[in-house]
């Protein structure tokens, strides 16, 4: 079965690598508008997601930002399909990077660093350029369920030179990474409740959020960088990277971690809130966090 997959995977890399952008972009729209009216469930979840941020905003314009959301996600999946073929030449041709420099002037602090980021834009094919900015970086990812998917999906992103760190047991491989002055990307925006993750407040609403960056921040002193990407009118990909998030002492490691991530929390809210229609509505981010602040 796998084997199967594989080959099913495989082709559909290379019939959608030879296709212009311009069939990728269409075919994402209409793609997205199928999910959008056929799947009422996560539909339903986006809607009230966006609400809940946004309660301001009239229903009209919750629906029509949740739709052009969905039209979103069906191009980024399509995006994932050209990981086997996303050389040189073709980063150069749908990608433009802003503030790289940023990234530059953290790493000659010689402590390596951490990136803060979020499920928006293009996020997966945004992994895979770390090899084409000559940035070592590695991702820290969860499993899927299903075995031979998940091995597929380890090795496409292998193949692209994106180094993966299993999210069980990971404190030795990450603190090994930054020993060696490379970055490791944190994604922050998806809820996590106890042990792992500390009560936080998002879009006005409590929430939990995974603590580890906030861990690994106090206890390396690295700095972390906030870096993400945002698909533009004409398609094409900006990858931006954002001024560092300081490091700011509370007195105790316990208040440190919970202060961290709620200043890494309020800044994915302020990226969000410039492009909302990329991000990932249709998580349920807010969960009841059931333990104390830690």
């Amino acid at each position: 079965m796998t084997q199967l997959l594989t080959i099913l995977i495989k082709f559909l890399c290379y019939l959608f690598a030879s296709l212009p952008r311009r069939v990728h972009l269409l075919m994402g729209d209409t793609l997205g508008l199928i999910w959008f009216y056929i799947v009422p469930i996560r539909r339903r979840v986006a809607l009230e997601n966006i609400e809940r941020a946004f309660p301001d905003w009239p229903k009209e314009k919750c629906f029509s930002m949740a739709r052009r959301n969905f039209q979103h996600y069906a191009t980024g999946f399509i995006e994932v399909l050209l990981l086997p073929y996303f050389d040189k030449k073709l980063f150069d041709k749908l990608v433009v990077v802003e503030n790289r420099e940023i990234y530059t002037n953290a790493m000659n602090k010689g402590k390596g660093l951490f990136f803060v980021s979020l499920h928006i834009g293009s996020w997966e094919l945004m992994s895979a350029c770390n090899a084409h900015m000559n940035i070592p970086l590695s991702v820290i990812s969860k499993k899927f369920k299903a075995r031979g998917l998940n091995q597929i999906w380890v090795d496409l992103r292998l193949a692209r030179g994106i180094k993966i760190i299993s999210a069980e047991k990971s404190t030795f491989d990450i603190l090994r990474a930054i020993r060696k002055k490379e970055a490791i990307g944190f994604i922050l925006d998806q809820f996590m409740g106890p042990p792992v993750g500390v009560k936080t407040t998002f879009f006005g609403h409590e929430t939990g959020t995974q603590a580890g960056l906030a861990l690994f921040a106090d206890r390396t002193r690295a700095p972390v960088i906030p870096v993400y990407n945002v698909r533009l009118p004409d398609g094409r990909l900006k990858i931006i990277f954002e001024e560092e998030v300081s490091f700011m002492e509370q007195g105790s490691t316990d208040r440190n971690i919970s202060f961290m991530t709620q200043q890494y929390t309020s800044k994915i809210e302020e990226i969000i809130k410039k492009y909302p229609e990329q991000w990932l509505w249709i998580h349920r981010r807010w969960k009841p966090f059931r333990g104390g602040a830690r």
